[in-house]
């Protein structure tokens, strides 16, 4: 029997209409009661499948759809290596210079083909081979070429197993089976070279912007597409320059205004036909104007010329001029001074010098005097070079290496005898140097001048000044000080104003040395803290101020104070009057920058 409760209380509602409660029966409770239930029981499940499926694809899916939304993001590879090939089995024949005629196009597809055989030798080099392309020939016989390879997104981690070595690596290999097996009638190559470029210098012979041009004595004239317009967008054009075997090539630029960021848009320029960086003269962007134009010069009879407008950056161009100089005279330099004055320059100056040139002066004058050298341009720059070794070009001057950019170079000699050597090797050059020399008479350098110990004369008004105007800081030591002057334990004269102002202007630190406060075995900082002695030019920042290490030449050049001349590249320099002193202390020269 099922018991069951029922009232009905007819009422009115707050919005006067009429309401009921209704008591349910037993049975009905216990139904909606497993209704409920169930409902519960579903809900959470439904839940926790939604925890389940967030958690999958938080750490399954969400990973993958990172992977392809960078993998959209990131674009193939493209490596090309470029060099020349040494060619027996064949003669030279003038024809094999012109890229439509029949001779070219034969030896070329012989050569495109053996190259596409040694790099088989390897199998990753095998696998993303794709193409190669022999550009031109020129007299010995030499061929000129670039092989490109194509890494796709999905294999991108292997693009750094593609360097230099590999590939020669394969090439070599790919000669030693070749020459066992070639018979009389093959082309042989006997020597290859290979080196890393620009995947957009890889211009076919037969590209819509691609020239030959022959330079003969008279001055001819090419451009850049637009010029004086504007050159179009992505723009990609080359020039093979040549002249007979007897004469070297000449190129100037009257006028040069392409884009700033040589990233993009810049032209290079090779001391050869393919656009191989180890034998590059250099590499150019931005404006040059008439005063200072771009004039360079090759070491042979051929000279590749690349121009690249990378960006939608339209600029005016270039306008160049090309001539012949004869070999006899680019190798013009060296000799004997023997007058009491003179001048000498690096090879072709103004222009840049040409690659792979050996030259050597030697300055005599008369019996007891000495030589003062003074250069009044210096610039042998050359990207990756560490300046304060010189491995590459440089001049040697009594036994040291000079290299880099400096505004002023002044040196004098042991003797009367002194010797200047001027080297430059098979890639980039630069503007080189404008020298002068002079006799002087050591026991009186510097007529009604003070002599510093590096050769430069200065006022005397300048001795004793408290400031290292010699840039060697010789006017500065052994000082009898003014009444006004403090004597700095290194001998330097500084103003009296200047002691405990919580600035090491001795250098020393013996103008701060005496300031109360600190013990006499003890360093007073810059905001008077007192630290053991032993803090100073220990190469770490003690004060917080870094008044420690303001002057000592040996601290790194990333220990930077509020006492350190900070160069514009970011070094700081840690040195007394490190500012004009005619010294390059920071990498990039910009201490001697604005003087």
């Amino acid at each position: 029997m099922v018991m069951s409760l029922f009232f009905y209380l007819p009422t009115l509602g707050q919005n006067g209409n009429q309401e009921q409660i209704v008591f349910l029966t037993s049975k009905e409770k216990s139904s909606s009661k497993k209704t409920g239930i169930l409902i519960g029981v579903l809900v959470g499940l439904f839940a926790a499948l939604s925890v389940a499926a967030f958690l999958v694809w938080f750490f399954v899916f969400r990973h993958a759809d990172s992977q392809n939304s960078m993998a959209a993001q990131l674009k193939p590879s493209v490596k090309l290596f470029s060099g020349q090939m040494k060619l027996a089995g064949m003669s030279y024949d003038t024809k094999l210079e012109e890229t439509t005629s029949q001779e070219f196009q034969d030896s070329a597809e012989k050569l495109e083909k053996l190259l596409g055989e040694y790099y088989q030798n390897d199998p990753l080099l095998t696998k993303y081979y794709t193409t190669s392309a022999v550009t031109a020939f020129s007299e010995g016989v030499v061929a000129y070429y670039w092989s490109q390879f194509d890494i796709p997104v999905a294999d991108l981690e292997i693009v750094p197993e593609f360097s230099e070595e590999r590939v020669l690596d394969a090439l070599e290999k790919g000669i030693e089976v070749q020459r066992s097996r070639t018979s009389l009638n093959d082309i042989k190559v006997i020597e290859i070279t290979s080196s890393r470029t620009d995947p957009r210098l890889a211009t076919k012979p037969t590209a819509g912007c691609f020239f030959h041009l022959e330079a003969v004595e008279d001055v001819q004239v090419f451009s850049s597409p637009g010029y004086p317009d504007g050159n179009p967008t992505k723009s990609y054009c080359q020039w093979q320059i040549r002249a007979s075997e007897e004469n070297t090539i000449s190129v100037s630029f009257p006028f040069f205004d392409i884009e700033d960021d040589c990233n993009n848009d810049f032209v290079s320029i090779f001391n050869s036909l393919s656009p191989d960086y180890s034998h590059a003269i250099t590499k150019q962007c931005g404006h040059r104007p008439p005063s200072n134009p771009l004039g360079v010069v090759s070491s042979g009879n051929i000279m590749l010329i690349n121009f690249i407008a990378d960006t939608l950056v339209q600029k005016p161009g270039f306008e160049a001029q090309y001539k012949i100089i004869p070999k006899a005279q680019v190798r013009q330099c060296g000799g004997d001074l023997t007058k009491s004055e003179g001048n000498f320059t690096s090879p072709l100056y103004p222009s840049f010098y040409p690659p792979g040139m050996d030259c050597k002066w030697t300055i005599k004058v008369s019996q007891g005097k000495k030589v003062r050298l003074s250069f009044n341009m210096f610039r042998m720059k050359e990207p990756g070079v560490d300046f304060r070794k010189c491995h590459k070009d440089y001049v040697e001057i009594m036994g040291k290496r000079y290299c880099g950019e400096m505004l002023s170079l002044a040196l004098t000699s042991e003797s009367n005898v002194v010797e200047v050597s001027f080297h430059s090797d098979r890639s980039y050059a630069d503007k080189g140097f404008n020298a002068e020399y002079s006799a002087f008479d050591p026991v009186n350098p510097c007529p009604d001048k003070f002599s510093c110990n590096n050769g430069i004369c200065i006022s005397k008004t300048l001795k004793c000044d408290g400031w290292n105007d010699c840039g060697d800081m010789s006017d500065e030591r052994n000082c009898r000080c003014d009444s006004d002057q403090f004597p700095c334990s290194n001998g330097l004269c500084k103003p009296k104003m200047w002691m405990c102002d919580h600035v090491n202007d001795c250098g020393d630190g013996s103008d701060e040395k005496q300031c109360t406060g600190c013990e006499p075995n003890e360093w007073r900082c810059g905001n008077g803290v007192c630290l053991p002695q032993d803090v100073i030019c220990n190469k770490m920042k003690d004060c917080v101020d870094g008044s420690d290490e303001a002057s000592c030449q040996g601290s790194p050049q990333d220990l930077c104070s509020d006492f350190s001349f900070k160069c514009a590249n970011g070094e700081c320099v840690n040195k007394v009057n490190a500012e004009c002193d005619r010294v390059n202390d920071c990498s990039d020269s910009s201490d001697e920058a604005y003087c």
